[in-house]
């Protein structure tokens, strides 16, 4: 971060303290001095602290100074200029305190916890203890004192109790309600959150205002709609209604309006502040709770998805491993026959062309006992790849079994059989194939085929008439091909 950079974002900071210092003043205070009811310059304290570090503390302290110090003015200041300097010192230093102990709590657990602070429900009771109640306990002590010592607040049991709780419940209310929205306040999406629940917060303002002006007791109407900004919404948009709303019940309450007992205006004050404290402290554990259930509900998709992605890609393999051969990665005789059987009773239905081959390597049991089974199988698998090279895609072609493979010809006469036959023969009789002795070895294979027939009944007939007419090629001679019929020629290259 540069210079320039630093010193608008300070500016900016102590700012923000300010107007939240006297904003909370300008909401209500108990006289004398300037005990707020909702003090919000405590949340705004420990953004600064947490975003500046030292420079915060600068900040905190300075702010805090320029707040406080006015209110302890009072009959002929010029003699007793001193003395409030002092105390105007020692309570922005209080301040100062309080935001150092939030701040360095709120880092203790985000380094226990990490991102997911903000997602686990129990861990939400620790924020509020350690960051929110914790550093008030510690300073409220300091505070009470010094405002007894400067005759802020009379020295009576009764009074300094209720005084005391209305300051815990006004600091650490300004904690709770802006603690959560530091994360959004880190990232830079403060502003994006709070535009997605506008409109709800547009609607908050009508049940406090028929509370105050129309009809006592309707605050409750408020939880419907505080309960689908949580659910819907979650920490933030949560978080900026129950700021709206303490904002206005406090504020409306200490100007008067509604129905409280002028009387005992303390005690109202005192009711409202555990009121919005309470609902603060729900309605914040059931965003939370939502967030957590919205955060586990995208764990278990994303797991569900990764298992079934997992689980397709292995009934993948095995179905692979199921059809196809290990060795040379054709379809296996099983497959093979499945296929075969559904264009062998088409062309049997619609009556159209369709060959058969039946390929044997010539003297393969002679290979593998001169150059051993890795040979043979390279072979094999070249084999494979010469067939699939010399067919079309719709031609279904299978190792079926040893040094056996077959090739269906859909919609191929006997003729045109012959034709790829002789491609497949010539492309296998021409290339050479060097055994570990680097010695050229010519590899010949000889082939049948069949035709479909009239009369054929099962896929079994062609594979019958393609194996006798295979055997027939070896006995004439091998490295030629022989068709299943007696007319047919009989192809033979010497």
């Amino acid at each position: 971060m540069s210079a320039h950079t630093k010193i608008i974002t300070a500016t900016l900071f102590l700012v923000s303290y300010l107007f939240a210092g006297v904003l909370s003043i300008q909401l209500g205070t108990i006289n004398p001095g300037n005990m707020g009811l909702i003090w919000l310059a405590a949340g705004i304290g420990l953004f600064t602290v947490l975003q500046l570090g030292r420079t915060g503390l600068v900040i905190v302290y300075f702010g805090s100074l320029a707040i406080n110090t006015p209110y302890l003015f009072h009959g002929h200041w010029q003699h007793q200029i001193g003395s409030i300097l002092i105390s105007g010192g020692i309570f922005a230093a209080i301040d100062t305190l309080q935001s150092y102990l939030a701040a360095r709590a709120y880092q203790a657990l985000t380094s226990q916890y990490g991102n997911a602070m903000w997602q686990q429900p129990m861990v939400l009771p620790k924020i509020w203890l350690r960051v929110c109640f914790i550093p008030v306990a510690v300073t409220m002590p300091l505070f009470t004192a010094l405002q007894i010592s400067v005759g802020l607040i009379p020295i009576n049991l009764d009074s300094i109790l209720i005084r005391g709780m209305i300051l815990m419940l006004a600091d650490s209310s300004g904690l709770i309600l802006f603690t959560p929205l530091y994360p959004y306040l880190k990232s830079r999406t403060l502003i994006k959150e709070f535009l997605k629940p506008i409109y709800f917060l547009i609607m908050i303002p009508i049940p406090i205002i028929i509370n105050y002006f129309i009809l006592d007791r309707t605050l409750v109407l408020l939880l419907p709609l505080m309960l689908y900004i949580a659910v819907r919404f979650k920490i933030a948009a949560t978080n900026f209604s129950l700021l709206l709303i303490t904002l206005m019940c406090i504020g409306l309450t200490a100007q008067g309006y509604g129905f409280v007992n002028p009387q005992n205006m303390i005690i109202s004050l005192l009711q409202i502040q555990i009121f919005v404290f309470s609902i603060t402290l729900a309605l914040q554990y059931l965003a939370q709770t939502q967030t957590q259930i919205m955060h586990n509900q995208a764990y278990l998709e994303q797991e569900v998805k990764s298992r079934t992605d997992t689980l397709a890609k292995l009934n993948l393999e095995l179905s692979i491993l199921a059809t196809t051969d290990e060795l040379t990665q054709l379809n296996n005789r099983r497959e093979w026959q499945s296929k075969a059987q559904a264009v062998f009773l088409n062309a049997l239905r619609y009556q159209k062309n369709m060959s058969l081959m039946m390929i044997d390597v010539d003297h393969f049991k002679m290979i593998n006992d001169q150059y051993g089974h890795l040979f043979g199988d390279q072979i094999l698998k070249k084999i494979a790849q010469l067939c699939l090279a010399n067919t079309r895609e719709t031609d279904l072609v299978a190792r079926w079994g040893g040094e056996e493979f077959v090739v269906l010809l859909p919609e191929t006469t006997r003729e045109q059989a012959k034709i790829v036959a002789d491609k497949i023969r010539r492309a296998i009789a021409d290339y050479s194939f060097l055994p570990p002795q680097n010695q050229h070895m010519d590899t010949t294979v000889s082939i049948g085929i069949a035709s479909l027939l009239k009369h054929d009944q099962t896929l079994d007939d062609l594979l019958s008439r393609a194996d006798n007419a295979m055997y027939l090629a070896k006995a004439n001679g091998r490295n030629c091909i022989q068709t299943d019929t007696p007319e047919s020629t009989h192809l033979k290259i010497h």
